[in-house]
């Protein structure tokens, strides 16, 4: 994701803080349009975030830091914030079956068993290419870019590999970004709001 370019969304953006107590509101607009509208809610006696709007939900909690205050502590460490996450509607990863089969291609290469694959004799007339495909077909046959490797790929792993749980979850797998654009949004909005009490 292009950071540079994701703040051109949100340069007419007004920043609005309302303090209810227990319950903080930070919401982040174009005025008369919900294009990129977000708004975060922090129930601060619960340590729980509430991010909704234009570009999706999320609720995260985590004692002490989930409040308004402290929650500039996750905005430069989406690892950490990522673990607080108890329930998305988008995505935080995709999967990528192209990219999937080049690190299988690797770990095949770096364990030494393409010999393996492309020793395996169907017909005499199959290319070590015409192997590796099929032996591709087998993991990739219920592939999704919403889950990667699905249950019919992981039997295909465990034939040649005796732990695949260890790396198959991360084949393919890429950042969708959007946790990195809620945490823009915050930032930008914070920064308004501190240069509005300055």
């Amino acid at each position: 994701m292009n950071i540079e370019k994701q703040k051109e969304n949100f340069k007419n953006h007004v920043a609005t803080f309302t303090d209810y107590g227990n319950i903080k509101i930070v919401d982040f607009k174009e005025p008369e349009t919900s294009h990129y509208r977000i708004r975060f809610l922090f129930e601060e006696d619960y340590w729980r975030l509430h991010i909704s709007g234009d570009l999706g939900e999320l609720i995260a909690t985590n004692y002490y830091n989930m409040t308004f205050d402290k929650f500039s502590d996750f905005v430069n460490d989406i690892g950490y914030f990522e673990q607080k996450i108890i329930c998305h509607s988008r995505d935080i990863y995709v999967y990528d079956e192209d990219l999937a089969k080049e690190q299988l291609y690797k770990r095949l290469e770096e364990y030494d068993m393409l010999e393996e694959i492309y020793n395996h004799d169907r017909y005499d007339f199959e290319t070590d290419e015409d192997k590796l495909n099929e032996f591709y077909e087998d993991v990739f046959v219920d592939f999704t870019n919403a889950k990667g490797i699905g249950s019919k790929g992981f039997d295909a792993l465990y034939e040649k590999f005796e732990e695949p749980w260890e790396f198959a979850d991360d084949l393919g797998k890429k950042e969708t970004g959007i946790l990195e654009l809620y945490m823009l949004a915050f930032k930008l909005a914070k920064e308004q709001l501190d240069n509005q009490l300055n």
